[in-house]
Order: structure tokens, then C-alpha cells, then sequence
């Protein structure tokens, strides 16, 4: 009996979500994918391997759907970014949310990362997104993708350890247009885990781009509005990175960007894109 009353005196001990990101994504959150940037988000180094304990302002005890990290390689570094899922897609936008645990990866062969404490030795790159609940198992829900861990085989500790899934690959339209330079049609492809589109405007200025990514942070065929004034990463996404090339201007942007598994575009005096798959069926103009 007093066994029993001790334990019922225990504090009650729960996983947390860590809600943070890499600082370079302070200016440019484009290369995220996600909608919106919560106003209490922290940017730190911390958000790449963690340590013993955080800090009470990177932590919260529950989410409205699922807590997520997400790892994506730029310019042959990593760049992360953890927290309640929910709080970084449109409100109210159901195609947006995800509610199944799930983690999904892709070796990104295109990009090399310095590995080890010396950082002299290179190893080829992972994109990877895993959605969580908050549980009682560990300390906190969202911290199995860390930099460190990147170090090992990776295929065997996201397959093994993390029991992840490798996505499949999409052949895609690369292009990209801008207040008439360029060109919007269907020449040239990239390869990908996504196909990537951005449409709207540049600086005020007409713009559009396909191209591909190798990790999305939905798990559904989506369409997001995205409104940032960053340095921006202009050109189509080739499958190493989650969007553009290495060219980056200062500049505004406002536009619609869709992830999707395959995408097919008809070339016609209107330009339409149409985003096609078993549960989606998303098209638009653009006149």
C-alpha cells in the first residue's frame, strides 16, 4: 500500500517537442516548404544535435496534431527544423496536417557533407522529414534526426534504427521563368522524390518555376501561399536541394509553391498546371 502511494506521488513524466531551427533559415524560409514561420520559433545551432536539456522557450508539452523535424541539405549543409507541426502550416488548411507517424528519407547523392570533428571527411547527404507523437518514451519526440547520427551508414540507421522509408523517385519538369526571361514549358526534367512548383511574383514581377525536391514536409499532394522577403535562392529545385540552385538575390516574393509526386504540364496559350494523383486533382491558371 505505501509501494503504491509512492508511485501515485511520482510526478507524471511526458516526451516533449522541440521547436527550433538552424539560423541560416531566420532569412531564408523558403528552403523549408513550410507556410508560416511561428512567431516564437528559435533559431540556434542547438537545433542540430541537441544536448541534455533545452531551454523552457524551445520546448512545449503538446501539439494539436503531430511534432515533426525535418532535415534538409543546402549547399552541402544541413539545415533543421523541429516543432508542433501545426504551427507551420496554414490554419484551417486540411490537406496541410498530418496525423500518421511516419518518417521519410532520401539519400541526396548531389550534395557532401563534412562528417567528424575535424570536418576534413565528406559523406553524401540525407533529406528527411519524421512526424511524432508526444509519448512517455523518451525525452523528447523529435530529436532522432540529428547531425551527428549523419555520420554513421546513413541508409542503415534511417532504415534500422529510425524504421524510415525511402521515397520514391518522380521524373519532373524543370524550368523557370521570369518577367520574360526564361522560359515556363516542358524541355527539361529533374528526378526527385517531389516535384516542385512555384507560381506567382518576384519583386512585383511575374514568376514561375518547376523543379524537383528530395523531401517534402507533408505527406500529401499540397498547395501552399508563401510570402517572404529574404534573401531568396532563385532557380528549379534538381533534386539536391528543397528549392533553387546556387543563386540568391534580396527580394520579395509572393506566390502559391505545390508539392506533389507527379506532375504534368500543358503547354497552351494559358499556361495550366495540373497536379495529378489518386487523392488530388489540383489545377490553376496562370494568364
Amino acid at each position: 500500500m505505501l509501494f503504491l502511494l509512492f508511485l501515485l506521488e511520482l510526478p507524471f513524466v511526458s516526451s516533449k517537442c522541440v521547436q527550433c531551427a538552424s539560423p541560416n533559415l531566420q532569412n531564408q524560409w523558403q528552403l523549408t516548404g513550410l507556410a508560416r514561420q511561428p512567431a516564437n520559433l528559435q533559431f540556434h545551432t542547438f537545433c542540430e544535435n541537441g544536448g541534455a536539456a533545452y531551454p523552457d522557450n524551445m520546448l512545449t508539452p503538446s501539439c494539436s496534431t503531430l511534432c515533426f523535424e525535418m532535415v534538409i541539405p543546402v549547399e552541402n549543409q544541413y539545415h533543421f527544423v523541429r516543432g508542433c507541426h501545426d504551427d507551420f502550416i496554414e490554419k484551417g488548411v486540411t490537406a496541410q496536417q498530418v496525423r500518421d507517424e511516419k518518417c521519410l528519407f532520401t539519400n541526396v547523392t548531389d550534395q557532401l557533407v563534412a562528417v567528424g570533428n575535424d570536418g576534413t571527411n565528406y559523406a553524401p547527404a540525407v533529406a528527411a522529414v519524421r512526424f511524432a507523437q508526444i509519448g512517455k518514451d523518451t525525452d523528447y519526440a523529435n530529436m532522432k534526426l540529428i547531425k551527428s547520427a549523419f555520420e554513421k551508414e546513413i541508409s542503415k540507421y534511417m532504415v534500422e534504427t529510425l524504421q524510415c522509408i525511402a521515397t520514391q523517385s518522380a521524373n519532373c519538369v524543370k524550368s523557370m521563368y521570369y518577367d520574360g526571361t526564361g522560359a515556363d514549358n516542358n524541355k527539361e526534367s529533374c528526378t526527385g522524390a517531389y516535384c516542385t512548383s512555384v507560381d506567382g511574383y518576384l519583386n512585383g514581377k511575374r514568376y514561375v518555376e518547376r523543379g524537383c525536391a528530395p523531401i517534402s514536409p507533408y505527406l500529401d499532394n499540397v498547395c501552399l501561399t508563401i510570402k517572404t522577403n529574404s534573401s531568396f535562392h532563385s532557380g528549379p529545385g534538381n533534386g539536391g536541394v528543397i528549392s533553387r540552385e546556387k543563386r540568391s538575390v534580396d527580394a520579395i516574393l509572393d506566390a502559391t509553391q505545390c508539392f506533389c509526386t507527379m506532375l504534368t504540364i500543358q503547354i497552351s496559350p494559358y499556361r495550366r498546371l495540373s497536379v495529378f494523383s489518386p487523392t488530388a486533382d489540383l489545377s490553376w491558371d496562370s494568364r
